[in-house]
């Protein structure tokens, strides 16, 4: 293995500047053997450079000689570990960080970069992490806490200063591990108790049937997890399907459903009973709901490959809950994947804005009268929630809201339900 400080040098330079996922480098890593100490540390280094990218480059900004946009991406990597260990660990003495820069920049850059590495990270050392002082508030905000100009300036100007720091801050936590209990196979009572004896830290959430887990590292290789006794789901994506609720009984659509979480608990809700037509575009996302509808013994799920933006003339006027969980930017899981920070732009969501009014208006020719339709996203952005429900509604006065906690579209937010981001709209055809 080489050095775990070089890997992790080569996976943020993939995830920024080659496109690759953060969360997939990562699972590929650890499914080579890795020691389970060389990869915690690893993890730690990558998500922490990615998720605070904006305020270690300010740093680098405040401390180089150097004009900025001529420092070689490897090299400005290097730094941004460097000074990530410095200001955000505690077990690495300062000493030993520039050391270790150094040594990488001897591999990847010349006599005058090492220099530089060098120079830089020691006077960064003597100083206390620096405070960013930029005159907009909405640039210091977007500077301290590493996000997207466009988002902090959308919750700056419509939730205000203090909410948005809030949320900001939320963001570049680490999420909680959260599991939805599957009550076709076990109690929470029981779980908790098996779970707890085999060493796991359990706290309850705001929702009955799920459980944070402290210390999760080694919970998908128990029994308990083999024999589908519990699902591993957010908090804000089990609600989702609590809010559409459907009776027993009923007719289900679910057209996005992959990899099956919201299905199975929707399953669940049923009590078995019933029908849900789980659908997605692919025959690989299709075998991911079989496997997980298995595992959990959910009997009344129909996995079905089906592209959600093309009109299906056999589902029209078919069911009586209809579930879009659209594809979106994922704004609302910085959190987990901080990469999407840097990946999905404005345009980005604009786009995606178009093809989720797409897939509403196949899905509303499915709803049977007085059926309802249920609207979610894992995105906090207007463009992706409220316009698409705005639009939506424009050109179809044959739908009307339902509000969720007396909101017309209800946002979960880290900072507030400690849940992912998620919108959620309830939709009644009159």
């Amino acid at each position: 293995m080489k050095n775990t400080r070089e890997k992790a040098l080569q996976i943020i330079n993939d995830v920024l500047y080659k496109g690759t996922f953060l969360e997939e480098s990562l699972e590929i890593l650890k499914a080579s053997n890795i020691d389970e100490r060389d990869f915690a540390f690893i993890k730690e280094i990558t998500t922490g450079v990615v998720r605070n990218k904006t305020y270690l480059d300010y740093v680098i900004r405040k401390n180089s000689r150097v004009r900025f946009n001529r420092i070689h991406k490897i090299i400005l990597i290097i730094l941004e570990m460097a000074i990530y260990q410095m200001y955000f660990l505690d077990k690495v003495p300062d000493y030993s960080i520039v050391d270790e820069s150094v040594n990488l920049a001897k591999i990847y850059g010349n006599k005058g970069s090492i220099s530089f590495t060098n120079g830089i990270l020691r006077s960064i050392a003597k100083k206390k992490p620096a405070q960013v002082t930029l005159k907009n508030s909405i640039d210091n905000l977007s500077t301290y806490y590493s996000h997207p100009r466009f988002y902090t300036e959308y919750f700056y100007e419509n939730y205000g200063e203090e909410f948005t720091k809030k949320l900001l801050k939320a963001n570049n936590e680490k999420p909680p591990f959260t599991i939805r209990v599957n009550s076709f196979k076990t109690n929470k009572n029981d779980l908790v108790e098996n779970l707890s004896e085999l060493g796991f830290e359990i706290r309850e959430t705001s929702y009955e049937n799920a459980l944070n887990i402290l210390n999760p590292n080694g919970i998908i290789d128990t029994e308990y997890f083999e024999k589908g006794h519990f699902y591993v789901q957010d908090l804000g994506s089990i609600l989702v399907s609590s809010f559409l609720n459907p009776s027993k009984d009923s007719m289900v659509l679910d057209l996005c459903a992959a990899p099956g979480g919201k299905t199975t608990h929707l399953s669940e809700l049923m009590g078995n009973t019933g029908e849900i037509v789980a659908c997605d575009k692919s025959k690989g996302k299709i075998n991911l709901i079989k496997e997980n509808a298995q595992r959990l013994g959910c009997k009344n799920i129909s996995p079905m490959i089906n592209d959600a933006r093309i009109l299906n003339e056999d589902f029209i006027n078919k069911f009586d809950y209809v579930l879009v969980d659209a594809p979106c930017s994922g704004t609302g899981l910085y959190r987990k994947k901080p990469d999407i920070k840097w990946n999905k732009g404005i345009d980005d969501l604009k786009d995606l804005g178009k093809i989720q009014l797409e897939i509403l208006n196949s899905a509303k020719e499915y709803v049977k009268d007085q059926g309802l339709l249920l609207y979610s996203t894992c995105s906090l952005s207007k463009i992706e929630n409220e316009d698409v429900i705005e639009n939506f509604l424009s050109e179809n006065k044959n739908f009307k809201i339902k509000k969720l906690r007396d909101k017309e579209v209800l946002k979960l937010f880290p900072s507030v339900d400690g849940s992912d981001g998620f919108s959620i709209c309830l939709l009644e055809k009159k």
